[in-house]
């Protein structure tokens, strides 16, 4: 708070002492009283008066950081009014009142907000749990008459219905996540059976290796999704004869690592800062078969899980996904 500021809050009471100091000087003077002695006595009442607004001013001060501090070391900036006291000041009760007003009012809100919110989440996991009986029944008519393409289709289908129930998840992984020990390869076997047809149509080569002896501390549900949106991108943009997807495990001190390369379109330079951001495909992408939503959502995953995951890549040549596991069963100690 500047003392200027306060000054002219003060500008009132400033102006009507100065002048009842300058009468009641008039009138002394007037009754025959010593010169000397009334402007001592006009010294001594602008001085208090000057003591008492720099006192004021301090004090005001003292409580206004107060006050500051305790809004910034709020989480939850809303419940300001359930830790500042009911002041006795009639002009600052007014003030408390209407703070009162707001944050019931907010909090209405937001309570109203959240109720909407999880009926909404509510409705669409039913209706994400209701969607997969009619495409495995797809799914299953396809495999019963060997028709590729429409078994494409389901998985695309499949994959859009996850991504939608992981998303409306991903606030909330840690009221939706089993921990466990589990193998690398059998986060990663699964994904590839699931993608076999698409691997066997569009002649990707698949190399997987030093996988089967690592082994991790994580959700295997929620990697699962993971790794599928990192491999459905690595078959997504490719523009070569000769297609490669390689899956690596890397055993470290501290970490173990997974790596998933393809040799696929790439990513430019510029683009590779900005991969994990929401709705963003990239210039140098199909926009009309991108989201924006897969990468950021993995993202947003391995950091709800404590995992740490890179992407490096030369435009028109690879790129290389890392995921890194801490080692140990921090998850389970917790």
């Amino acid at each position: 708070m500047i003392f200027l500021e306060y000054l002219e809050e003060k500008i009132f009471f400033i102006i009507i002492s100065l002048i009842f100091t300058l009468l009641l000087s008039i009138y002394l003077l007037l009754i025959g009283i010593d010169s000397s002695v009334v402007i001592l006595l006009a010294v001594l009442i602008i001085l208090f008066i000057f003591i008492f607004l720099i006192s004021n001013y301090l004090l005001i001060k003292k409580r206004y950081k107060k006050i500051v501090n305790l809004v910034d070391s709020l989480d939850e900036k809303y419940l300001i009014k359930e830790v500042i006291k009911k002041p006795k000041n009639l002009e600052n009760r007014a003030y408390y009142y209407a703070l009162d007003k707001s944050c019931k009012a907010l909090n209405d809100k937001l309570s109203e907000v959240e109720n909407s919110k999880n009926e909404y989440l509510d409705f669409l996991d039913s209706f994400i749990h209701e969607i997969k009986t009619p495409i495995a029944a797809l799914s299953l008519y396809a495999d019963n008459n060997s028709d590729k393409k429409i078994k494409e289709e389901v998985l695309k289908i499949s994959r859009l219905v996850d991504k939608m129930l992981f998303f409306s998840k991903s606030d909330v992984v840690e009221k939706d996540y089993f921990i466990k020990e589990v193998s690398l390869i059998d986060l990663v076997h699964p994904v590839l059976l699931e993608y076999k047809n698409y691997l066997l149509n569009y002649s990707f080569k698949v190399e997987v290796k030093d996988l089967d002896n690592l082994k991790v501390y994580t959700d295997i549900k929620w990697l699962n999704f993971i790794i599928s949106q990192i491999l459905s991108n690595s078959l997504k943009y490719q523009n070569k004869k000769n297609r490669l997807i390689r899956i690596k495990g890397i055993n470290n001190k501290n970490n173990i690592k997974l790596e998933i390369y393809d040799n696929g379109v790439g990513i430019k330079e510029s683009d590779l800062s900005k991969v994990f951001e929401k709705g963003f495909t990239g210039s140098n992408r199909a926009k009309k078969n991108s989201s924006g939503i897969g990468l950021y959502l993995t993202k947003k995953l391995c950091d709800k899980l404590g995992l740490d995951i890179k992407i490096e890549s030369v435009y028109l040549k690879y790129t290389k996904v890392t995921i890194t596991f801490p080692k140990g069963n921090y998850f389970l100690t917790k």
